[in-house]
């Protein structure tokens, strides 16, 4: 297995088809889903905000955000910017 990540910069005020077309675009890149998306704090604000309906959501200590089953997690990143990372199987890179 390979680890492979795509960081992508969407903006401060990124849309809900931001997102999902950056996801989307991961997916049929490596032909499976990121394991985790590393989010800087102003994402995590707008996910909350765009995705559970508040911008706190992603602050609150008891709060997971997941999109599709993934797990957005707090990184250093620059504002605006998602990282995502998954594990792709080296021999089928390319077979699809």
């Amino acid at each position: 297995m390979e680890h492979v990540r795509r960081e992508v910069r969407l903006g401060s005020g990124f849309s809900a088809d931001d997102f999902e077309r950056a996801f989307r675009h991961f997916v049929e890149f490596y032909n499976v889903p990121p394991q985790r998306v590393m989010c800087p704090p102003d994402v995590l604000s707008r996910f909350g905000a765009l995705f559970e309906r508040t911008a706190d959501a992603a602050h609150r200590a008891t709060e997971r955000l997941y999109y599709q089953g993934v797990p957005l997690v707090a990184a250093v990143l620059p504002p605006g910017t998602i990282a995502f990372e998954g594990e792709v199987d080296e021999e089928r890179m390319g077979d699809w």
